[in-house]
């Protein structure tokens, strides 16, 4: 009887134990987590943190392993790397792409359907002897826009 005891109140704490990990885990779920749209031009497909990003067809820029050291509630930031083409070279598909060191931060959270998505991102990266930050949002359509400054041409 004692023995039944034990095992019963060994059992009574490991449930509450594993009641207690499921709790934490379900705080963290992805609906409290804003998601990205876009990463690959592929409109409202969600993402987080993605290790890549392409914004469209022919010569548009694109980034690659992209490293995210944080991705919150408010805001996102990675680092990786900004492949464009030099401004001007046309046409496009003969024109070879160069990389560069990029940051990428997104931020302003909106909600579409009940989901929570960054609709704001600024990239940082280095051309031309200086450090230069373009910002661009998320469109209705769900793609990026961004200003016709380098490197979105």
């Amino acid at each position: 009887m004692n023995i039944i005891r034990k095992l019963l109140a060994g059992a009574a704490v490991l449930g509450m134990a594993f009641a207690g990990a499921a709790a934490v885990t379900g705080t963290a779920s992805a609906s409290t987590v804003p998601v990205v749209y876009g990463a690959g031009a592929n409109g409202w497909h969600a993402s987080v943190t993605p290790g890549s990003f392409y914004f469209g067809n022919g010569g548009t820029p694109y980034f690659t392993s992209l490293h995210w050291t944080s991705w919150n509630g408010t805001s996102a930031q990675a680092a990786g790397k900004l492949w464009a083409q030099k401004p001007g070279c046309s046409p496009s598909y003969k024109c070879a792409y160069s990389s560069r060191y990029v940051q990428v931060t997104l931020t302003t959270v909106h909600s579409r359907n009940g989901i929570r998505y960054y609709a704001h991102m600024a990239v940082r990266f280095y051309y031309g002897g200086k450090w230069h930050v373009v910002t661009g949002w998320l469109g209705s359509n769900a793609y990026w826009m961004f200003p016709a400054v380098y490197p979105y041409l």
